[in-house]
């Protein structure tokens, strides 16, 4: 009984760090949907470049970091690796900026197709540049985080649990926090928020709606940058990496309801921990989880779990 118990516990950990992985990722794309009314397919490929960039930012700020061996040293590694997560996302930033602005933003009158066609062109672009830059094959990440694997594991409830996955979550509940703060109590947020709900009464305001549409691409580019930065560590950084990411963004995205952020943040933690669970019952469920989550939800509430992005962020 003891052993399943602990075996819940350490599922139910896993489950609630990759949520927090999954709404990273999703909500850097639920905010662009919610506002810009843009699918953006290269959301993915943004998520892999924020891994190699942080793979080649640690690399070089870590070499004047001894191995870890007190606790200081320790503190040190892991708070290096934070903010490489940090500078990869904030070279995101840019990118994402120029995307909107150069791009995206004489699309805006056309079909939708078009910023389909125009965003799975940016991801073949994307791929090609990080193919480029770090090469075809696989980028070993453990190469360069190895002091993180030489972390001792974080004594919880009598249960050895990675303590990189737990900063994770420190980490990931930060973000959220902030989020949730950004577009609520800031006149920023809010100003975002009018935009998505009522773009012309935005615009007829004094809003303008070219610097709200590029701030809120770079800012979906910057979360989506840190969520495969801090993700790292653990896998490795490949050319193939921003596909599965996408995809269980749209995921996530459907259970909690286009354009909510809320939703998003619901849903992530929900296919988050139940698809950890289904992979420990079952592991060739690992696949198949998060969709049948997504069915059975879709077939309860067919618009998802929360309601449009302005009204029920």
């Amino acid at each position: 009984m003891q052993i399943e118990l602990a075996n819940l516990l350490t599922h139910t950990l896993n489950g609630i760090q990759y949520g927090f992985i999954l709404f990273l990722i999703a909500s850097g794309l639920t905010v662009i949907l919610g506002i810009l009314d843009v699918l953006n397919l290269a959301h993915g490929e943004l998520f892999a470049l924020g891994a190699y960039v942080a793979f080649s930012v640690f690399g070089y700020v870590s070499g004047v970091v001894v191995a870890p061996e007190g606790p200081v040293q320790l503190g040190l590694y892991l708070g290096l690796a934070l903010v490489a997560a940090v500078v990869a996302a904030l070279v995101l930033v840019p990118v994402g900026a120029i995307v909107e602005s150069v791009f995206l933003r004489p699309l805006y009158e056309r079909d939708e197709v078009y910023q389909l066609v125009l965003t799975f062109g940016l991801l073949l672009i994307i791929k090609d540049f990080n193919k480029l830059a770090w090469g075809p094959t696989p980028v070993r990440a453990q190469n360069v985080y190895s002091g993180i694997n030489r972390i001792p594991a974080a004594e919880l409830v009598g249960l050895n649990f990675p303590t990189y996955k737990l900063v994770i979550i420190a980490v990931g509940a930060v973000v959220v926090v902030a989020l949730f703060w950004f577009f609520d109590r800031t006149r920023t947020g809010r100003l975002i928020r009018a935009t998505a709900i009522d773009r012309e009464m935005a615009t007829a305001i004094g809003v303008s709606p070219d610097r709200t549409f590029t701030l809120v691409f770079a800012l979906g580019a910057f979360l989506a940058g840190f969520a495969g930065a801090i993700a790292l560590p653990q896998s490795t950084a490949n050319l193939a990496m921003g596909t599965n990411p996408l995809v269980l963004s749209f995921v996530v995205i459907v259970i909690g309801g286009l354009g909510s952020l809320r939703g998003a943040f619901v849903a992530a933690m929900l296919v988050g921990v139940l698809s950890r669970w289904a992979i420990w019952q079952y592991p060739p469920a690992e696949l198949a989880a998060p969709f049948a989550i997504m069915i059975l939800v879709l077939l309860v509430k067919p618009d998802g779990l929360f309601g449009t992005w302005g009204e029920t962020a």
